[in-house]
C-alpha cells in the first residue's frame, strides 16, 4: 500500500535550536491574555508565579519616539496589555510605573494608544520595550516586572482550555523576526543564555 500526499506545508519556527529546556515544562495562565486571544505563539518569553505557575512576559514595541513627559504611549499592535495593567520601561532603570487607563485601538491601523495618568518620567525610543509592572511606582528606577523572565515558550498554547502547559527554553538560539511579541535589549539581557538572532 502507497499513501500519496499531494502537498505539504512546513511552519516557520521561532524557536532554532534548543540546548536546555525546563524539565516538564510549565503551565501558562490563560487570564493574562486579551479576551479575544485564543492562542500563545512559540516564542512567546514567560515568568513564573511564586505558586510554579506561568505568565506571559506582556511587553509591547513603541511606534515612535516619547518624550519624557508623555502619557499616550503609541505602540504596536498586536500586545496583550490591558486596561488596569501596571507599565514601566523594559530597561526598569529610570522608569516609573502607571497603570493603563485607556487602550485606543481605533485611531490607526499601525498602532494602539496606551494611556496612562501620569508619565512613566523619561524619554524612549521607537522600538523600545513597555512590560507590565507588579505595581505602580512612583519614584524613577523603582518599576519592577511583574514576572521575571524565566524562558522562552517551544509550542504555541491553546487558551481556551485551562491548565495548558508548553515546554519551556532556558538555553538556545530563537529567530527575533518570528517571536510573538516585540523583544528590546533589556529584555534580551534577562534572558543571557537565549541568543537571539
Amino acid at each position: 500500500m502507497y499513501v500519496k500526499k499531494e502537498s505539504d506545508t512546513e511552519r516557520t519556527l521561532a524557536v532554532e535550536n534548543v540546548l536546555e529546556d525546563i524539565p516538564g515544562g510549565g503551565t501558562i495562565d490563560p487570564d493574562d491574555f486579551q479576551s479575544d486571544t485564543t492562542m500563545m505563539g512559540e516564542g512567546a518569553i514567560v515568568g513564573k508565579d511564586s505558586n510554579g505557575i506561568y505568565h506571559l512576559v506582556k511587553s509591547a514595541a513603541l511606534y515612535e519616539d516619547e518624550a519624557d513627559s508623555e502619557t499616550d504611549y503609541k505602540v504596536l499592535k498586536g500586545h496583550e496589555f490591558k486596561v488596569g495593567d501596571f507599565i514601566m520601561y523594559s530597561g526598569i532603570t529610570g522608569s516609573k510605573a502607571y497603570a493603563i487607563t485607556e487602550i485606543d485601538t481605533e485611531t490607526s491601523e499601525d498602532y494602539d494608544i496606551l494611556t496612562v495618568g501620569t508619565t512613566l518620567g523619561l524619554a524612549m525610543n521607537e522600538g523600545d520595550c513597555l512590560v507590565e509592572a507588579t505595581e505602580e511606582a512612583t519614584v524613577a528606577g523603582t518599576g519592577t516586572y511583574k514576572y521575571t523572565p524565566a524562558g522562552i515558550a517551544l509550542n504555541s498554547v491553546d487558551l481556551e482550555n485551562d491548565n495548558q502547559g508548553c515546554g519551556i527554553m532556558i538555553r538556545g538560539t530563537v529567530n527575533e523576526s518570528l517571536l510573538p511579541y516585540p523583544v528590546d535589549t533589556p529584555l534580551k539581557a534577562l534572558l543571557p543564555l537565549i541568543i537571539f538572532r
